[in-house]
């Protein structure tokens, strides 16, 4: 931000009046752009985040895509791709995709009169297609398996209390599986059914569906494979990758222009716009942080400013909670956008806006006690 910019922020900050509490509050939402990173769910040292990937493709689906462009597909945001010694392996195996069947389906619809008696059928017709796809992908790497729930363990204590009271099971050994920690996979088999558009005749419909039936088998199959790609990646990128997020949010922002915070809050709003324009997803945020230091302070003194019971005080007080605590979740500070969240609660006002900013604090802290960071602005290995 350029100087001048802050410098006329920060003057304008404190040459609020203090008269005039009893001014309309109005807050409307004002949008901001932000950019970071969805954290991974299992952790890997910078230096190990490597990656690499066989690809299989049957005959039938190299007519859309070949090998080499699946394997150009395949991406673990944050990491490096690699030919050997990964740290985590894909085997992806698109075998086949057959067209099974196509059959001729109808429905026929009745038309009564004021008594009830039928005064005219008509018969619809269309045809039903149907592919079958076949296809796995294994995943190695470090996996940590789902924790069950306290739902789920209390019906094990149940399974296993009803066990014990069946004299023919209670002492019967049961060998479990062993928990998968070193992998995982995704598979790829899948039914697809494809309906022509419906007519009176069946002929029509018969002849429309043979006219277009390669196209539609084509189409299918694009579904099969880029679906089987997309399932690979959500995969791989929930466990493991960086996945960039770019979105929009919004500050509740005062906008009752005879109040005297009016001025300010305007200014505030389009510093906070310009300044999150700067925040990059890789990068670290350590500027940002610095430059929206003046606002952060404003907010701070609002909430010591409008003191007192009164609506219109509370509101000022919600928008300078709320505000807080949204851009400290921003500025990956989980802890300080709950304290905010909690203050929000105890003002009394909107409080349910107050438990859903802790909640986003409290996963926030957990993604990156998980992630082992303090950050959602990760390099890139290269």
């Amino acid at each position: 931000m350029k100087p001048q910019f802050i410098l006329g922020f920060c003057i304008t900050l404190f040459s609020s009046s203090l008269a005039s509490f009893a001014q309309k509050v109005d807050l409307d939402r004002y949008s901001f752009n932000v950019s970071y990173q969805q954290l991974p769910k299992e952790f890997v040292p910078l230096e190990k985040r490597t990656y690499g990937a066989k690809v299989t493709v049957g005959s039938s689906v190299r007519s859309y895509m070949d090998d080499a462009a699946l394997y150009d597909g395949i991406k673990i945001y944050g990491w490096k791709k690699v030919e050997s010694s990964p740290t985590v392996g894909i085997d992806m195996n698109l075998e086949s995709f057959i067209f099974k069947d196509a059959s001729l389906k109808s429905e026929t619809t009745e038309q009564k009169d004021k008594e009830g008696k039928v005064t005219s059928r008509t018969t619809s017709y269309w045809i039903l297609a149907t592919y079958e796809a076949r296809g796995s992908s294994y995943i190695k790497g470090p996996f940590t398996p789902k924790q069950p729930s306290e739902k789920e363990l209390l019906e094990q204590k149940k399974k296993e209390e009803a066990k014990s009271n069946n004299r023919f099971l209670a002492s019967v050994t049961v060998n479990k599986e062993p928990e998968v920690t070193n992998g995982f996979n995704v598979r790829h088999n899948n039914v697809y059914t494809y309906a022509t558009e419906s007519s009176t005749s069946s002929s029509t419909v018969n002849s429309a569906f043979q006219n277009k039936k390669d196209a539609i088998y084509s189409d299918q199959l694009k579904n099969f494979v880029n679906g089987s790609l997309a399932a690979v990646n959500n995969n791989l990128n929930f466990y493991y990758g960086f996945s960039p997020i770019q979105k929009n949010d919004y500050l509740w922002i005062l906008n009752s222009k005879d109040h005297p915070e009016y001025q300010t809050q305007q200014e505030a709003i389009q510093a906070v716009k310009e300044l999150f324009k700067t925040m990059k997803v890789d990068q670290p945020i350590t500027e940002l942080e610095s430059n929206l230091s003046p606002l952060i302070d404003y907010l701070q003194s609002l909430k010591t400013k409008y003191k007192g019971d009164d609506k219109r005080n509370k509101k000022m007080r919600y928008s300078a909670y709320y505000n807080l605590s949204k851009i400290y979740y921003y500025l990956d500070k989980p802890e300080k956008a709950r304290e905010e969240a909690e203050g929000l609660i105890k003002n009394e006002y909107d409080e349910k806006d107050g438990e859903s900013l802790v909640q986003m604090a409290n996963e926030l802290a957990e993604s990156m006690k998980i992630a082992k960071t303090n950050t959602r602005h990760n390099p890139e290995l290269k």
